[in-house]
């Protein structure tokens, strides 16, 4: 069964070198109790440790079943210990923070079999401690807790059961207890006890061996002999059947022993215990037994892991806190330090929840970085429209916006010289555009919009115009509730279109007139509740810095949401642009454009008007040039117009030569009379100017276009011809002669890096499920391109952003570091925690290897408890930092009056504070299990 041979083991002391086994040479067989007896530090308990598989030899050899030790694994120790061996242990070693169940049941555990609970429940009774299962070990007595390790070593059924002073701590009858069990266990099982009890091992023993300085100096087996007769000579006693008749030969040889001083023994018993030295070990035919791995469940190693957890509350309690808020505080520096302009346009976008119009101010040039206030195009609604996977519609104005502002909007004039002041700053007396549905499309019959949240509370859809209505110019369109309670407001009881209004019904079939053109209601939309924050402007508050916060929050929602908006049927703007025949224009914001006249002085262009054969012939003037086109006019690569009321300003140096003062003014009136007069009167009166300044013979006019780089600071040229004007294309005039605006083609808008994609719609309005899916897309489309291309509802916070940002950024790298320091710091102190509680628990840890559990187990145990401590960790940081996030954006937007939510806590900081965690809890425990898993068994129990 197991045979020791030569066996050295040496220890290593301040002293010097100690022989703890000195070439011991055993044999044991496969049942029997066998005590280990000696004085203290003769190498009991080391010779029982290197039997169990506990400790390590430094010489010899040891086999169990054939098997070699020094061949063994450290894994195949654990299996040893696992399968054949099972310890109880001269402290008890039970792990303090489970049941009596548990502590027991874990021994099975690692065999990877289930529980015979009816085995279990017999082993509980026949150790009885049937009634102790629920408690701890702290709560037993001392005859208790080795029941409860003798229980344990049984529960696996090992063929080997080694006790290391197993009455050392016990009175002597519960000693006598423990010993009467592990005879009877004996009886089937190889028991091996270390104890310095001679009574008891001479009383229970079948084997003594008596260890002297790591030798063994005697080996005496014991058998059991029957008495042949009452009186029994022995070599130094005389064993005496109790209450026997005596012959008087008995008597005579009793009479001897006396006189001889021998000792006299009385006896019930038919037998008694002979005592030899022992000879060889008989070898028997055993069945091997295959080692078993030890197969601790996920669920028992967390439950192990949960349960340490309650050893010591307060100091983890009190070492979470502190992590967890220096956590929440890298986490909260970490959203500042992270700040950008998208992150915080895409939280605005999310938080509203409803559909939103975003404006398109200016877009940015790739190539040269320069920017123009144009409109957006068709193309582009289409591509936002499949980006965001929801519907993206544009609002149509169709004046130009010449002076580069967000909002353009038109004064209703019935509304205009309203005296009313409370409440104005809330209520509306203009509109911001048009928005065009396709009633058949996309609204359903019972009035609702299948897109957004509107509703046709009232009357019906407008119409398209037609014939008649140009005709009489009057154009149908359906207006917001929120415009039908500015009227309300504005009107204050009088009458619109001499008819009473009191209710939205009464409103139909009035007329509004914006910009000389007037529109019929037809239909009133409810376009959804306005946000309550803007409650209070109804009001007459004083005004005062918070109160002018939300006025410019408000200003810019209301002016680009749809309800300011004339609601329009399909295909109404494309024949409103028609009949006014207006142009797309590029603005030029940056004056990065010059045009050189003849005379060397420059001037800056301020526009661009896109020229493909679109516009009437009779609306351009030509000098002295006629192009072969059907009634259209097809500028050249080379070739560009000016605008009718920059002529003054391109022919400066004539007018300057002149000295006739009344020719000269004269040509100045027929100049500025171009933009107002019909097309035949200004056909005439340019040829007369022309006439009168000498130019009768002009080709064309030479000019030099100018571009400045944005990338590379350089300029470049582009010599062009300035062969006619253009009039009555579009409605925006300047009278500067130093602003020149030109109309030219494709090709050369785009040989001077010109932004050609222009549309028609100065606003944008997003579907709530293009606002709610499409964020990232509508956030990348709004801050394209150098600085943000596109400006939202929220202006005034876009503002404040752009104005706050360089001071974050400045803030960004202290923030930084501060944050990373603190995350050292929490760091430190998980890992100080878990390294030092695992390292605290070494004798747990051996006590588990000692059972047989593998340093797999070990480890995912002690996992399991670091990692719930770092979950622990990261959620309750991630909640603070949430709350710390909340508390400094309220304290941004409700102290400092800035309506920007600049702390914005997200996945980024969850992932972050939550991963940081978890490794830091993994490398925590990692590190030192596994330099734990490198001791040996013996050396954690005994060292801890």
């Amino acid at each position: 069964m197991l045979e020791l041979k030569n066996v050295i083991k040496t220890y290593r002391t301040k002293s010097g070198i100690v022989n703890a086994l000195d070439g011991v040479s055993l044999s044991f067989p496969s049942s029997g109790l066998v005590f280990i007896s000696g004085k203290s530090g003769c190498g009991k308990t080391t010779l029982l440790n290197v039997i169990g598989g506990l400790d390590g030899i430094d010489g010899g050899e040891i086999y169990i079943q054939d098997k070699n030790f020094s061949t063994f694994s450290a894994g195949e120790y654990d299996s040893y210990r696992n399968t054949l061996v099972g310890f109880v242990f001269q402290e008890y070693n039970l792990l303090a923070e489970y049941t009596v169940e548990y502590n027991i049941k874990i021994a099975m555990e690692l065999q990877g079999v289930p529980v015979d609970e009816e085995a279990f429940e017999k082993l509980l009774k026949d150790m009885e401690i049937e009634a102790l299962r629920n408690r701890k070990p702290s709560e037993l007595s001392g005859g208790q807790r080795q029941r409860v390790a003798i229980a344990r070593a049984l529960v696996k059924q090992p063929r080997i059961i080694m006790a290391d002073e197993p009455t050392g701590a016990l009175d002597s009858v519960t000693g006598m207890q423990v010993l009467d069990t592990l005879k009877k266990l004996s009886e089937e099982k190889l028991v091996i006890v270390v104890s310095h009890d001679a009574e008891f091992a001479e009383k229970y023993a079948d084997r003594i061996i008596y260890l002297v300085d790591g030798k063994v100096v005697d080996d005496i087996t014991f058998t059991e002999k029957e008495l042949d007769s009452n009186v029994n000579e022995m070599e130094n006693a005389v064993i005496v059947k109790e209450g026997a008749d005596l012959s008087e030969q008995e008597k005579d040889v009793l009479a001897k022993a006396v006189k001889d001083c021998k000792k006299i023994e009385l006896t019930k018993k038919f037998s008694f215990r002979d005592k030899r030295a022992t000879g060889e070990v008989a070898t028997e035919a055993l069945s091997p037994i295959a080692l078993k791995k030890s197969k601790m469940k996920f669920r028992s190693a967390a439950y192990l892991g949960v349960k340490s957890l309650t050893v010591k509350p307060i100091r983890l309690v009190l070492t979470i806190l502190i992590s967890a808020f220096a956590f929440a505080v890298f986490g909260l520096f970490d959203t500042i330090a992270n700040f950008s302009t998208q992150t915080c346009l895409a939280y605005r976008l999310k938080e509203t929840g409803t559909s939103m119009v975003a404006t398109a101010d200016y877009i940015v040039d790739d190539n040269s970085k320069d920017q123009y206030s144009v409109k957006v195009s068709d193309k582009t609604l289409g591509l936002l429209s499949g980006k965001t996977g929801g519907v993206v519609k544009g609002i149509f104005n169709f004046r130009d916006n010449t002076t580069g502002s967000v909002w353009y909007t038109h004064a209703i004039t019935e509304l205009a010289n309203s005296s009313m002041v409370i409440g104005r700053r809330y209520y509306s007396d203009s509109m911001n555009g048009f928005i065009e549905f396709d009633e058949a499309k996309e609204i359903n019959k019972n009035g609702a919009f299948k897109n957004f949240n509107y509703t046709l509370s009232v009357g019906r859809y407008p119409k398209a115009p037609d014939e008649e209505m140009f005709k009489e110019g009057v154009y149908e369109v359906a207006i917001s509730s929120y415009l039908a309670d500015s009227i309300f407001y504005y009107l204050d009881g009088k009458k619109l279109n001499e008819k009473e209004v009191k209710n939205y019904k009464d409103l139909l079939d009035c007329t509004l007139s914006v910009q000389q053109a007037t529109y019929k209601i037809v239909g009133i939309i409810h376009c959804g509740k306005i946000p309550a924050k803007y409650e209070t402007i109804k009001s007459s508050t004083p005004y005062n810095a918070k109160l002018a916060t939300l006025l410019d929050d408000y200003d810019s929602y209301i002016n680009a949401t749809a309800h300011k908006c004339f609601f329009v049927a399909k295909g109404f703007c494309e024949k409103i642009k028609e009949k006014n025949n207006t142009a797309n224009i590029f603005y030029a914001g940056n004056a990065s454009r010059t045009i050189s006249l003849e005379d060397k002085t420059s001037r800056q262009v301020v526009g661009y008007v896109y020229n493909s054969g679109d516009y009437d012939a009779n609306n351009i003037l030509l000098f002295n040039r006629t192009y072969p086109t059907d009634g259209k006019i097809v500028l050249a690569d080379n070739h560009v117009l000016v605008h009718c009321a920059n002529l003054e300003g391109l022919f400066s140096k004539e007018l300057s030569a002149l000295t006739d003062t009344t020719t000269k003014n004269q040509i100045r009136t027929l100049l500025r009379g171009l933009e107002r007069a019909s097309k035949d009167v200004a056909r005439e009166d340019f040829n007369k100017a022309i006439k009168l300044l000498g130019k009768t013979d002009l080709d064309s006019v030479p000019v030099t276009v100018s571009m400045r780089s944005e990338k590379t600071g350089k300029s470049s040229s582009h010599e062009v011809k300035i062969v006619g004007c253009y009039f009555n294309v579009d409605t925006n005039r300047y009278t500067s002669s130093y602003q020149f605006k030109l109309m030219m083609n494709t090709s050369l808008m785009d040989a001077l890096s010109i932004y050609s994609g222009q549309g028609d719609y100065s606003h944008i309005l997003f579907s709530n499920q293009s606002v709610s899916k499409g964020t990232d897309a509508i956030v990348d489309y709004l801050t394209r391109g150098k600085g943000l291309a596109l400006s939202w509802y929220c202006n005034p916070a876009l503002t404040i952003i752009q104005e706050n940002e360089p001071m974050i950024r400045q803030a960004a790298d202290l923030f930084l570091y501060v944050s990373l320091a603190l995350a050292v710091f929490s760091i430190f102190m998980l890992y100080n925690y878990i390294s030092m509680s695992i390292a605290n628990k070494r004798r747990s840890v051996g006590v588990l290897r000692g059972l047989g559990a593998g340093g797999k187990d070990v480890f995912r145990t002690f996992l399991c408890e670091s990692v719930l401590i770092g979950l622990i960790n990261g959620v309750l940081a991630n909640g603070l930092s949430a709350l710390g996030c909340l508390l400094v954006n309220t304290y941004i937007m409700e102290t400092m009056n800035i309506p920007i939510a600049f702390a914005l806590f997200g996945i980024r900081q969850v992932l972050i504070i939550l991963g940081v965690s978890l490794l830091t809890a993994i490398v925590s425990s990692a590190l030192p299990i596994i330099k734990i898993s490198k001791k040996k068994p013996v050396e954690l129990i005994r060292r801890s």
